[in-house]
């Protein structure tokens, strides 16, 4: 039976935090923030994209910059967390050392369709998420969850450290978290 109503908002919460709690746990590892959180990828706006009819998920993208002189020892930061949660992972390089990117992904396990940690070799650092699919109506979610507010008149922080309380939905008027400059990554 598809959730509606009051069970639709408690079911999506605890999918919400439990996944975050590994996003998050991960991006400590890195770094402790503030990570670059854009609006329509924060991480609690359901979409169906990619679920079947009746279904909705989640996605998250952060950013943040660390020294690339770390990435190997971060990286295996990430695969010990990785693996000691019971996940298995692939590693990906493309490109060269001086200009490329090495990945660690987990793909269609636990809460996650697509979990991807990017180490860019300028510096940058990528972690995103897509969740699997719950079944729910999207809309009737996120009109639950946000009611009128309208999320990119700064609803939802433009960055975050993975140490920061997390929250889901919003109060109409808070928090808000008004719009700051987006930071620019680094080339």
């Amino acid at each position: 039976m598809t959730p509606t109503g009051d069970e639709l908002v408690t079911q999506a919460k605890q999918h919400y935090f439990d996944y975050r709690a590994v996003t998050n746990d991960i991006q400590a590892l890195i770094d402790e923030g503030p990570w670059e959180a854009r609006i329509g990828s924060f991480g609690m706006q359901p979409s169906s994209a990619g679920c079947p009819d009746g279904s909705y998920n989640f996605s998250l993208t952060r950013s943040t910059h660390v020294d690339p002189a770390e990435h190997d020892e971060l990286a295996d930061a990430v695969r010990t967390y990785l693996e000691d949660a019971g996940y298995e992972y692939e590693g990906v390089n493309l490109g060269s050392a001086e200009s490329g990117s090495s990945d660690v992904i987990v793909r269609k396990q636990g809460d996650f369709s697509l979990l991807m940690v990017t180490f860019i070799h300028n510096g940058n650092v990528l972690v995103s998420a897509e969740t699997k699919c719950w079944p729910g109506d999207d809309n009737e979610l996120s009109d639950a969850i946000f009611g009128d507010a309208i999320l990119s008149e700064g609803y939802l922080p433009r960055e975050e450290a993975p140490s920061d309380p997390l929250f889901f939905g919003v109060t109409p008027g808070q928090p808000e978290f008004g719009p700051t400059p987006t930071p620019t990554l680094t080339p």
